[in-house]
């Protein structure tokens, strides 16, 4: 192999692991830092679209609602998992791990959901899916679809659905490098552990909607 070949070789592999395990060279308060300043980012585009992310891995259009509850959304989905996560890696983990590290890193994953959300922010997506969502629960509108809406709402779909099967990957690698484990006690506790913050932001977001009078 020539020193090209392995040049290249060397920038292909830091490419990737900058994309799917930067943990490697960002964690502690650096990524927590970050990863606060990319959640705030998201929270403020979020509340210029009506762009909610109400769950964990959630991201949904909504009713309208001051800046504050964007904010509390993001930091509420970050809360749960890093703090499920924290307990899961308790039980699982064999050897020492910091807890700012699982807090950083879990911050920073969530990363790719500041790039679908500039995907989805135009109009025309937003307009096509209230379309869709009128005609789907057989209710009369007034919308005005544009030749273009159907493909911003596709190519933003995809994208999303993408960003978020990247930020699921991202959650994983952050709770594997972070707490040190690897296998399959890795994977089922991290599963479970998803499926339980959903759950429990879910719930949070939902209650705090409704004590503060948004819902």
């Amino acid at each position: 192999m020539t020193n090209n070949e392995l040049k290249n070789n060397s920038q292909n592999r830091t490419l990737k692991q900058w994309l799917f395990n930067p943990f490697q060279f960002i964690a502690g308060g650096n990524a927590l830092f970050l990863g606060l300043v990319i959640m705030l980012a998201a929270a403020f585009l979020g509340s210029l679209g009506d762009l909610h992310f109400d769950g964990v891995i959630d991201l949904h259009i909504g009713k309208p609602a001051p800046l504050w509850f964007f904010i509390a959304e993001v930091l509420i989905d970050w809360l749960c998992l890093s703090i499920v996560l924290l307990i899961a890696a308790f039980f699982v983990s064999r050897s020492s791990f910091r807890i700012i590290d699982v807090f950083g890193t879990q911050a920073l994953a969530r990363t790719p959901y500041l790039a679908a959300l500039l995907v989805i922010m135009p109009k025309g997506f937003n307009r096509f899916a209230e379309y869709l969502a009128a005609k789907g629960m057989q209710q009369p509108t007034t919308i005005t679809i544009e030749s273009t809406d159907v493909l911003l709402f596709i190519v933003g779909i995809v994208v999303v659905l993408s960003m978020l099967v990247w930020m699921v990957a991202l959650m994983y690698r952050a709770y594997s490098v972070s707490c040190n484990t690897k296998g399959g006690k890795a994977i089922i506790s991290f599963i479970a552990g998803l499926i339980i913050a959903e759950i429990l932001s879910i719930v949070s977001i939902w209650q705090l909607a409704l004590r503060t009078g948004l819902r």
